[in-house]
């Protein structure tokens, strides 16, 4: 392994595209809605590179960075390649002298999964670590991203002395010459150029794959997560915020409860309307969190609005679904039940958020119940309905419900689920989960 954390990146961003017939710097390229030197310098950054050394050729590259506010805090040390050569070894001649210790080598012309530099510090670094995958054929395909040092240098230099190509491939060559070169296995980990439309095309669907979560429920997993993907894809490149988002699906929860609200025993169908209505605000909801991750765009104050919009959303068609169902049904026990639950609710809510601005975060995900494994009986039952309390579940369920008029249903299904959650919730409280890192307190 290295020995310590690589702090620093040299990226090259010198290269160009041609694109309906005019050329272009390719790092001015959008991916995933920013530009691609922007996605490379955030992605480095986001493993814990603190200092670059970007070598480029366009003034407009620079221009872009340097007029972006979320980008003002990089330390970039800026390096101007006038020749535009196709050379990769130029530039890490150019940037030789800024240079301190060891560094990532990046090249400004792809995308690629943050972990590859993960996986890098994995491997001893004597020479040129290479970040690669193994192919069916047993052949190595290098994703253009290395791990390096003086030595990688050494090697450039020596070949610039001897007035050969300065091509990254020989200059690894010399270095694989005194065995001094190591290969890190990256995996499934993404990295594509983009230097075609196939390229550019690819890139975008291995970005918009990378937002599926691990934790998704069956239902946000096949259905939400579909829906709402396809909307990332195309609001991308447009101005719209995650924020935006996030405002949007909560005026369309409002509307769920207003329509569900709306039901008497002459129209009970207002309940349905308003469960789709509902439905289509749980599927709206995964996009404001794609499109923060997607252009880097991730904040606390986006957290805590997308985990308040979503509460007050739920508590706000609770009770519009209990004066519907009890209009419908001619019985107040139905706004009863909803009116307790949603006051148990916004107890357990009201804990909750204290526990997450201890941990800096303002997302449910940053707390579970699985940090101490356990066999009671209690835990194996809650393990086998946990996935009841699920919003993509409960939401999609409620809808169904609501079409075949059993709406009232899902107002017991609720109840019940809220008081096991309250019970589960005083025996055995919420923690943040082990792999979170415990930040600030949110401010």
């Amino acid at each position: 392994m290295v020995s310590h954390p690589i702090q620093q990146a040299l990226v090259l961003a010198t290269r160009t595209v041609t694109i309906r017939g005019r050329t272009q710097p390719l790092p001015l390229v959008r991916s995933g809605g920013i530009p691609l030197i922007k996605r490379t310098l955030l992605t480095c950054k986001r493993e814990g590179v603190r200092r670059f050394v970007v070598v480029y050729a366009d003034t407009a590259v620079r221009n872009l960075v340097e007029a972006d506010p979320q980008l003002a805090s990089l330390d970039i040390t800026w390096v101007h390649d006038t020749a535009r050569p196709t050379e990769d070894g130029h530039g890490l001649m150019l940037a030789r002298p800024h240079l301190r210790g060891e560094f990532f080598l990046v090249p400004a012309d792809r995308v690629f999964a943050p972990e590859i530099l993960g996986r890098l510090l994995e491997e001893p670094l004597d020479g040129v670590t290479l970040a690669a995958r193994q192919l069916a054929n047993a052949e190595v395909e290098h994703t253009g991203i290395a791990a390096g040092g003086r030595a990688l240098l050494d090697a450039a230099e020596a070949l610039a002395a001897d007035g050969g190509s300065l091509s990254f491939e020989r200059v690894v060559d010399r270095l694989a010459s005194e065995g001094r070169v190591r290969i890190a296995e990256v995996g499934t980990a993404y990295a594509q150029d983009l230097y075609t439309p196939q390229g550019r095309k690819a890139a975008q669907g291995l970005l918009i794959k990378a937002l599926r979560k691990s934790v998704d429920g069956i239902i946000a997993r096949h259905v939400n997560r579909r829906f709402s993907l396809a909307m990332s894809r195309w609001l991308m490149n447009t101005p719209v915020r995650p924020n935006h988002v996030t405002a949007f699906s909560l005026l369309i929860s409002i509307a769920a409860a207003v329509a569900a609200g709306f039901a008497s025993p002459t129209a009970p169908l207002w309940l349905a309307v308003g469960a789709v209505l509902w439905q289509l605000a749980s599927m709206l909801d995964g996009i404001d969190g794609e499109l923060a991750r997607l252009k880097f765009a991730e904040s606390k104050m986006g957290e805590w609005f997308d985990t308040l919009t979503d509460d007050i959303g739920k508590f706000a068609f609770f009770i519009g679904s209990g004066v519907g169902i009890s209009a419908v049904t001619g019985q107040s026990v139905w706004l009863a039940l909803c009116v307790v639950a949603v006051a148990v609710q916004m107890t357990l809510a009201i804990n909750l958020y204290r526990k997450l601005l201890r941990t800096g975060s303002g997302s449910h995900y940053a707390l579970t119940w699985e940090t101490k494994p356990s066999n009671s009986l209690a835990s194996r039952l809650y393990h086998r309905i946990e996935f009841m309390s699920r919003r993509d579940y409960y939401v999609f369920v409620w809808m169904v419900l609501a079409i075949f008029g059993l709406a009232h249903v899902g107002v017991i299904g609720m109840f019940l689920t809220t008081c096991v959650i309250l019970v589960h919730e005083l025996v055995r409280p919420r923690q943040v989960r082990e792999e979170f890192v415990v930040g600030p307190p949110a401010g």
